[in-house]
């Protein structure tokens, strides 16, 4: 069986961005433009604020908490909610835009903070961003926070150095931190009505979506899937759309046109065996399919492949 969230992580084409630290002191204030889907960062020491759209209340961080903020929107961290902020690549670039190595704000230094940024294809993002809220806070005292705080400040030491094989371990630790954090919300219950990835791991949901994820060429049917979920055919389809958000129908042809978007993007294989792949005999039944969601033929899809606006900046 495949999991769910590692097959979701793959469709995303995931990039990820290490920032350097981040020292504050006294009363400071950051406005962040939002150019990231995901921004996930720890307080090592000290605490701020975190106000992002979408959130009513802002977001307390103490020592030792970490947390997200899901999708490009504009957020501000800060040390009380009423001094105004300085846009973030003032504090992060120099005026010529040279990426400053030890950003500073406010005066003093009693808060640090380090984090990771990361980006995903255009047309895929909605199939993890759609399950998350703005803000996902995952608070010291949860046994994740340890782990998570751990190898983000193993991520700020990384980019501090210049040691043998940096890129290498800079892509790795940054890829365990976003699915660490994934990974914590989840197990904690914060995705208990969030699509798939709450669904995961439902023992009987979770069996069926594992089954699908695992061999979307096969054409699954609602009495198999209900059967692999040890559920009667009608009560497994109104849980499975209770929890997921649609029906399995709906749901495993949404995986499978982004499973055959990527192969587009990133593999020199046709067509026709690319609609195979994903359980389509006819070229013409799955160009018609993948045009109804991703919104375009897949020989376009090819050519202009997924736009991507991150921008150089770590600072976003």
């Amino acid at each position: 069986m495949v999991d769910p969230l590692e097959h979701v992580l793959t469709l995303l084409s995931v990039e990820g961005m290490v920032g350097v630290p981040l020292h504050a002191g006294g009363r400071w204030a950051v406005a962040f433009s939002g150019r990231l889907d995901i921004r996930c960062e720890a307080v090592v020491e000290g605490a701020c604020w975190v106000t992002a759209e979408g959130r009513d209340e802002p977001l307390r961080a103490e020592q030792g908490d970490c947390y997200l903020v899901v999708g490009r929107r504009h957020y501000r961290l800060c040390s009380d909610l009423e001094t105004p902020a300085v846009p973030a690549n003032a504090v992060y670039r120099d005026p010529d835009g040279t990426r400053r190595p030890h950003p500073r704000v406010g005066t003093g230094h009693d808060t640090t903070l380090v984090g990771a940024g990361f980006t995903f294809d255009v047309h895929a993002a909605p199939l993890l961003l759609g399950v998350l809220p703005p803000v996902v806070h995952i608070p010291a005292e949860s046994g994740d926070a340890a782990a998570l705080r751990a190898t983000i400040i193993l991520l700020g030491t990384e980019v501090g150095g210049d040691r043998l094989g940096r890129a290498a371990m800079l892509n790795r630790l940054s890829a365990v931190v976003l699915l660490q954090a994934l990974r914590a919300y989840a197990e904690a219950g914060g995705a208990a009505t969030s699509g798939w990835l709450g669904a995961s791991l439902d023992p009987q949901i979770g069996a069926a979506l594992r089954a699908m994820h695992a061999d979307l060429a096969y054409p699954w049917s609602v009495p198999e899937l209900a059967g692999i979920a040890r559920m009667s055919r009608s009560t497994f389809s109104l849980r499975f759309k209770e929890a997921v958000g649609a029906s399995p129908a709906d749901y495993v042809l949404r995986v499978r046109m982004h499973t055959a978007a990527r192969a587009l993007r990133e593999s020199g294989r046709t067509v026709a065996s690319i609609a195979a792949g994903v359980g389509y005999g006819s070229e013409s039944a799955f160009s018609v399919a993948f045009k109804r969601v991703m919104g375009r033929s897949p020989g376009r899809h090819r050519v202009l492949g997924a736009p991507r606006d991150i921008g150089p900046a770590w600072a976003s």
